[in-house]
């Protein structure tokens, strides 16, 4: 008996391939730089701007070239229109067809996008000076599509963005004022204030309502659906930076840099934790899979900048820790994961784009604990594949 593709058990730790938990791959030319997924489609954009659309099953829907790295997609809440950001653009393509509707030029490199409402998105530019290393001014934009409505610049650069409603929308703020500023825009005029809620830099933020932003210090703010920050006091010290959170209706989940993961509750109760040994790299971002495990806690994925990849932590509270339950082994960085429906999909640096579908992975983790021989996998991986089809 041998593991060499599809991996092995480590006591209570299940470690496999990429390639053998796989429901979908998929090559672009270049590195993936994001991608997306709803209950329909997958997407891959790449860091030369080619951008390819596919359904779940993997047959290609449609191609686009948006000229430069893609670096964000959102769906229109009517499911018309994507926005997506690429190089120094913003730019509206055809969900169903892929066809480029508008674009919008500005002046740095579009790094961030945040749909507002039903035909507005906010977009975080920057322009960046190489031989300083460092970024040389920011802006904060509010568009349609097609036009820039009102525009903001800023010395900081902004590292998340926070959509409170529509018109209304905070964004965490690195050196030097650090905090989060506050822009409201009505009658296409902003009106701006700037948010002292730690001296601290904001180095991530989460996506759903009420929001969390993690600092380089360790600190948390939330920012409630009226717009009022609150800082969270952690019932466990934490000096070490959040590098990635994500959070849902119970529990806000940290990435630490020192390899620790935290779940803590809405009052700040670190209620779990685990850490990331040495071996596996350094922490780079975290992914909340969308419901919850049979047991009724939250799964999320972990990212590190090693060929290990990926982990899939399960925080399962019925013996009272939490345990890193799979590795996912990846000969290729990690760029970027995403996941709706059931479904998720990872972009890696090699181009691949790969989608893992979590029924059938989390039954072939509970048929783990005996060791497969290679050819016999490869048969198992052909019956999974079958039997999904039929269901």
């Amino acid at each position: 008996m041998r593991y060499p593709r599809y991996g092995r058990s480590m006591g209570n730790t299940v470690e496999r391939q990429i390639e053998a938990v796989a429901w979908m791959e998929r090559s672009l030319e270049n590195s993936i730089s994001t991608v997306y997924i709803d209950d329909k489609k997958i997407i891959g954009g790449d860091w030369n701007g080619t951008m390819v659309c596919w359904s779940r099953d993997g047959d290609v829907c449609w191609e686009a070239d948006l000229g430069d790295r893609v670096s964000g997609i959102r769906l229109s809440k009517d499911e018309k229109m994507l926005w997506c950001i690429a190089g120094r653009e913003a730019i509206g393509i055809d969900y169903e067809n892929g066809s480029i509707k508008w674009k919008i030029e500005f002046d740095g490199s579009t790094d961030l996008i945040e749909l507002d409402g039903e035909h507005r998105a906010w977009i975080v530019s920057s322009v960046y000076d190489i031989e300083l290393n460092d970024f040389m001014e920011s802006a904060i934009s509010l568009i349609d599509s097609g036009n820039i409505i009102e525009k903001h610049i800023l010395d900081e650069r902004p590292w998340s963005i926070h959509a409170v409603r529509e018109g209304r929308a905070f964004f965490g703020l690195g050196r030097p004022r650090a905090g989060v500023l506050e822009l409201i825009e009505k009658n296409g005029k902003f009106t701006v204030s700037h948010k002292i809620v730690h001296d601290s830099p904001v180095l991530c933020g989460s996506n759903v309502l009420p929001f969390f932003i993690g600092h380089s210090n360790g600190m948390i703010t939330q920012i409630n659906e009226n717009g009022e920050l609150n800082n969270l006091e952690l019932s466990k010290e934490n000096d070490s930076a959040i590098i990635d959170l994500a959070s849902n209706d119970e529990h806000i989940f940290l990435f630490l840099e020192n390899k620790e993961i935290l779940c803590v509750d809405m009052k700040g109760k670190v209620t779990e934790s685990v850490e990331i040994s040495e071996s596996e790299g350094e922490p780079e971002f975290l992914n909340l899979i969308d419901g919850v495990s049979t047991d009724g806690y939250a799964n999320f994925w972990t990212i590190t900048s090693t060929m290990n990849g990926a982990f899939l932590i399960d925080t399962n509270r019925s013996i009272g820790i939490s345990k890193i339950k799979l590795k996912i082994l990846v000969n290729s960085r990690i760029r970027d994961i995403a996941n709706a429906d059931g479904m998720t999909v990872v972009g890696l640096d090699d181009g691949r784009v790969i989608s893992i579908e979590e029924n059938m992975l989390k039954r072939r983790i509970e048929n783990e604990e005996q060791p497969i021989d290679e050819g016999e996998g490869h048969r198992l991986d052909m019956r999974e594949r079958l039997r999904k089809l039929r269901e």
